[in-house]
């Protein structure tokens, strides 16, 4: 003691390896879901979720753990504390994250999954945190699942989605674009560049938004029956 004031500012105590425990699982789960996001070339990957879930295990232990000495004369404290105030904040908080995440080009929007990804992730954090270690990893299971599961069409369900085409074409005939609108599906043109050809010919650039969301192997058998077609890329979908 100095000046009346303690400088033992090691609070080491039986229950503090579980608590350093619970963050470790916490960073894991975080980086299993972030595997995942990143094999999929997300905008939050491994270290944003790593780094979300143990964050919010950290907040959750000092929101739980941290008033614990002391006496509740101010309101809190052993008898009085709150343990879910700053584990609150976590939840509204970590939606500046997934606003950030989430933009809006070309009529498509993109970062949701990955925004909802990231503040399931926090509750994750959370779970752990507070004790619930079995429901954390449950729960990491179930979000890694959904993930991949998910993602792929499915077969009862129909979807409205939209995807990006960039098609170029040679301009043969009048009927061609008409043909272009109808076989790709396209609800709107980004981008339409024509360049004449020494040739006489005329090459037609056009990036358009399909209402459809077209595999790769259907591009190429429908590009098959277009002689008119001379290239065809998806660049984004929703």
């Amino acid at each position: 003691m100095i000046f009346g004031l303690d400088l033992n500012v090691l609070d080491w105590n039986e229950n503090v390896i579980v608590w350093i425990l619970r963050m470790f699982i916490a960073a894991i789960c975080g980086f299993a879901i972030g595997v995942e996001r990143t094999a999929r070339s997300k905008e939050a990957g491994i270290r944003t979720h790593t780094i979300v879930c143990l964050a919010a295990a950290i907040m959750m232990l000092v929101s739980k753990y941290a008033f614990g000495d002391l006496d509740g004369t101010l309101g809190v404290g052993t008898r009085d504390a709150d343990p879910a105030r700053i584990a609150a904040q976590v939840v509204s908080g970590i939606g500046f994250l997934g606003a950030g995440i989430i933009f809006y080009k070309r009529d498509l929007l993109h970062g949701l999954t990955t925004a909802a990804g990231v503040w399931a992730t926090a509750g994750i954090g959370l779970a752990i945190g507070a004790g619930m270690v079995i429901i954390g990893v449950i729960s990491t299971v179930m979000l890694i699942a959904i993930q991949l599961i998910l993602h792929r069409s499915i077969k009862f369900i129909k979807r409205k989605d939209a995807c990006l085409l960039k098609i170029t074409v040679e301009l043969t005939e009048s009927e061609t674009i008409t043909k272009i609108l109808e076989s790709y599906k396209i609800r709107k043109f980004e981008r339409f560049k024509t360049t004449n050809n020494p040739d006489g010919t005329t090459v037609a650039v056009i990036e358009a938004i399909s209402e459809y969301q077209w595999t790769a192997e259907e591009l190429f058998d429908l590009t098959k029956t277009m002689p008119f077609v001379k290239s065809i890329e998806k660049l984004e979908e929703a």
